[in-house]
């Protein structure tokens, strides 16, 4: 590395120093540590400093508040079409889990063709995998497990997965074809087999959470395209509500001009143009209000409008108390998809159809009615966010009576008491 690469480097990371230094502080870690583990990971990689400064700063920024550092074993730093991406590697979310989770020993390993596997279903202590380490060709990967087990080495879930599952996974990721998918398929397959097997014990820790919801598709860098709302449950396309998505890059708040504005004029701020009508309110109708010369057609339009700005309705399902915890830890799951900090709505809508999914199978048929109403009000809130409209204190009050249905004292999301 030339000295004006290591005085570049140097200057990113020292200049996050106040920010950095509390995150790691707060795991235990170091800021020097970090420091020197990030200059060898740019001594490695040059094309890391080539990678917009915003996005370097926001992907360390992660990676220090996930505890990690990346040396490409309990993380990575991937340049990808000028912006760099953090990735939690197998080896830093076991440790984390180990450290934080209360899980004692975590096995997470691939199953190749020439491997001999067993395993008995009803039994997950049954599981046998040979292999020789050594062989130069043990074949194609065929599938994967992993198992968490506890103080006593009793197995606390086991769970396994196929090479059509890891393919899936990887067709669902809005980057397949990404460096991390590319240069580190094998470690992308354990890591879909960890992140699920995760689902299904129990985690009481924010940062473990959160590492375990980092996604190789959160940052998607390809053109736009269009996302249709489906029912998570069913599959089912609802009609007439396909939106555009938004590209996932750097952007300043979100203060979309709501009509065309001439070249070279410069939009007001929301705040202000609303103060300079004197009734905010009707300024906001006003910009809703399409151009349609059709009364008919305008009539439709509003009555849409309207029926989109209502949020939706906690259902009246009762739910037995041997699974109102696991019903309370899917409704936080669901629900603070709203509030993640680090994603634009794509992402989080990203984020929420992967959630439903693996709360579908973790709970009971039952339940799915209150679950899909979370996954609602999430989606709608996202929704909200992206017109600029109000949201927190419906969102906060669906919260509130999801705590009360479920009888439980609080519910983890956000700030909300």
């Amino acid at each position: 590395m030339n000295s004006l690469t290591t005085v570049e480097a140097g200057r990113l990371i020292d200049g996050l120093r106040v920010e950095l230094e509390p995150l790691v502080l707060d795991s235990g870690k170091s800021f020097d540590r970090l420091r020197s583990v990030f200059m060898i990971a740019v001594q490695q990689n040059p094309d890391i400093l080539k990678c917009s400064e915003n996005s370097i700063k926001r992907e360390i920024s992660k990676c220090a508040a996930d505890g990690l550092v990346p040396d490409n074993k309990e993380a990575a730093m991937i340049p990808y079409k000028g912006e760099l991406q953090y990735q939690p590697m197998v080896q830093g979310i076991i440790k984390r889990m180990k450290e934080l989770g209360g899980v004692f020993n975590i096995v997470c390993n691939l199953v190749f063709e020439k491997d001999v596997f067993t395993l008995d279903e009803s039994d997950p202590d049954s599981l046998s995998h040979v292999s020789d380490r050594f062989a130069t060709d043990r074949g194609k990967v065929v599938g994967g497990y992993v198992v968490f087990r506890d103080e006593h080495k009793r197995v606390m879930h086991l769970e396994t997965m196929s090479i059509v599952d890891f393919e899936n996974v990887r067709k669902a990721s809005k980057a397949p074809d990404s460096p991390a998918w590319k240069n580190w398929t094998n470690e992308m397959y354990k890591k879909a087999v960890l992140r699920r097997g995760a689902k299904y014990i129990s985690v009481n820790n924010d940062k473990i959470r959160a590492l375990l919801e980092r996604q190789d598709e959160l940052f998607d860098f390809t053109p736009n395209r269009v996302v249709e709302r489906t029912n998570p449950f069913t599959g089912e396309v609802i009609e007439g509500n396909a939106t555009p998505s938004i590209e996932n890059k750097q952007q300043p708040p979100m203060q979309q001009p709501r009509e065309t504005q001439p070249a070279g004029s410069q939009q007001e701020p929301r705040q202000q143009r609303i103060n300079n009508t004197g009734d905010g309110r009707a300024s906001r109708k006003q910009e809703r209000q399409p151009e349609n010369k059709d009364a008919g057609n305008t009539q439709q339009t509003k009555t849409e409008t309207k029926k989109d700005l209502v949020p939706p309705a906690v259902p009246e399902v009762d739910v037995f108390p041997a699974d109102k915890a696991k019903a309370a830890e899917a409704a936080e799951k669901l629900l603070g998809v709203a509030l993640l900090p680090d994603l634009d709505p794509r992402g989080r809508r990203g984020v929420l159809k992967q959630a439903a999914v693996d709360w579908k199978e973790a709970t009971p048929a039952y339940t799915h009615p209150l679950l899909k109403a979370c996954i609602d009000m999430s989606d709608w809130a996202i929704q909200q966010q992206v017109k600029e409209e109000a949201w927190a204190g419906e969102h906060a009050m669906f919260v509130h009576k999801i705590k009360s249905l479920l009888d439980v004292e609080k519910l983890n999301v956000g700030k909300y008491p």
